[in-house]
C-alpha cells in the first residue's frame, strides 16, 4: 500500500494528486454502488454450481493475508472429506503459483471467469471450491463469504480506487458471513478494538480474529530450526513490506538492506542481478510469494523463505461451526466424507 495512501506523506504535490483522482475515484465509487445494487435487487443473480463454494476476499488492496488464509481453508475443508479446488482470478501469476507450491497435486485454476473456473474444477472431481479474492467477484453464488480486514490498516482513511486503497466501503462488510481481523505487527488490543468496529458494521456475521505470524524458516523446500546466520539482505515484493521486514526480525534475521519490489511484481534477469549484487555472497531473505518467481529465473538461487502460519485467537470455534454446518448441508457429502 503506497505511504500516501496510508496517510504518511504530505504535501502540495500529494494534495493535488488526491485533488487529481477525486473524479475517478467517484466514478469508480459509483460504479461499485449500481453492480452492487443490480444483485441487491435481484437484477442480476449469482450462478450456483454443483460444490460448496467459499469466497475468501477483502475490503481494500493486499496486506490482509488472503492468500495463506485461503491456503487455511482449503486444508480445513480437506480435513472435513472435501476434494477441494482453489480458484484465483489469474489477475497475476504469483498467488496461483504459490497455491502449488503449497499444495502439491491440488487443483489450482486461475482464470477471471470464475464461474467457467468452477464448472471446470468440477469436472475434474472437486466438491469444494475455495475463491482466493472473491468478495467483489458476485457472479458465481458462495456459500460462505470470509471476509478479512487488517488489523494495521483498518483506520487508513476511506478512499476508493485509485484515491486511497479501498475497493468497497467499509458498509460492505454487510454481505459478509464471516469477518476475520487478521494482524501481523499490530498488537492484540489493536485487532480487538478493530473487532469491536467490524461487529456494529456487519451483525450479522460471526467475527473471528487471526494472527499471520512468522512460522519458521525454508530453504529449497526443506525447514531449517534456525534463521540465517550474519547479515541478510531482505527482498520483498508484496504489499505491506514493512510487516514482512519485520516478521524477519522477529523471526531472528539481522536485515542490513531491504530491496522493495511492487506487489505482484515480475522479476527480470535485472532484478536478479541487483539482488545479487546486493547481498554480495550474503543470505538472501524473501516471502514465500517472491520465492516461487525468484526460483523461476534461478533454481539454483539460495533463498532463505519466511513462512507464515495463520493462527486463529479468537472465534476458531465459529469458524469451525460454520464449515461443519456448511458441508452437512450439501447432498454430495455424507458423514463428513466424499461419496
Amino acid at each position: 500500500m503506497p505511504r500516501w495512501w496510508r496517510g504518511e506523506v504530505d504535501g502540495a504535490a500529494w494534495r493535488a494528486l488526491g485533488a487529481a483522482l477525486a473524479p475517478a475515484e467517484a466514478l469508480y465509487r459509483l460504479s461499485v454502488a449500481a453492480r452492487n445494487a443490480l444483485y441487491e435487487r435481484g437484477l442480476r443473480r449469482p450462478r450456483r454450481v454443483g460444490a460448496v463454494v467459499v469466497s475468501v476476499g477483502n475490503l481494500a488492496v493486499g496486506g490482509t493475508g488472503k492468500t495463506p488464509f485461503a491456503r487455511w481453508m482449503a486444508d480445513q475443508l480437506e480435513a472435513r472429506g472435501a476434494r477441494v479446488a482453489i480458484l484465483h482470478g489469474g489477475y497475476a501469476p504469483d498467488e496461483p503459483a504459490l497455491h502449488r507450491a503449497w499444495r502439491p497435486g491440488s487443483l489450482v485454476i486461475a482464470m477471471r471467469d470464475r464461474v467457467a473456473a468452477a464448472q471446470l474444477a468440477i469436472r475434474q472431481g472437486a466438491t469444494a471450491l475455495v475463491l482466493d479474492d472473491g468478495f467483489q467477484h458476485r457472479r458465481l453464488h458462495r456459500d460462505l463469504d470470509v471476509v478479512l480486514v487488517a488489523a494495521e490498516s483498518w483506520a487508513v482513511r476511506e478512499r476508493l480506487l485509485p484515491r486511497g486503497p479501498w475497493r468497497e466501503p467499509r458498509t460492505a462488510l454487510a454481505r459478509a458471513d464471516v469477518v476475520v481481523v487478521t494482524r501481523k505487527t499490530a498488537g492484540g488490543g489493536t485487532a480487538e478494538r478493530v473487532a469491536r468496529d467490524v461487529s456494529g458494521l456487519a451483525p450479522g456475521a460471526a467475527v473471528a480474529r487471526a494472527h499471520l505470524r512468522p512460522g519458521g524458516w525454508r530453504v529449497r523446500g526443506a525447514s531449517r530450526p534456525a534463521g540465517p546466520v550474519g547479515k541478510v539482505v531482505a527482498v520483498c515484493g508484496v504489499a505491506g513490506p514493512e510487516h514482512f521486514f519485520a516478521n524477519a526480525r522477529q523471526a531472528g534475521a539481522d536485515i542490513a538492506e531491504e530491496l522493495v519490489f511492487g506487489d505482484h511484481h515480475a522479476y527480470t534477469a535485472g532484478d536478479l542481478e541487483r539482488i545479487r549484487e546486493a547481498a554480495d555472497g550474503r543470505p538472501v531473505v524473501t516471502t514465500a510469494k517472491d520465492a516461487v518467481k525468484l526460483a523461476d529465473l534461478d533454481p539454483e538461487l539460495e533463498l532463505w523463505v519466511l513462512q507464515q502460519d495463520v493462527v486463529i485467537e479468537e472465534g476458531a470455534e465459529a469458524l469451525s461451526a460454520a464449515l461443519d454446518a456448511l458441508l452437512d448441508r450439501r447432498p454430495a457429502l455424507e458423514g463428513g466424507r466424499v461419496r
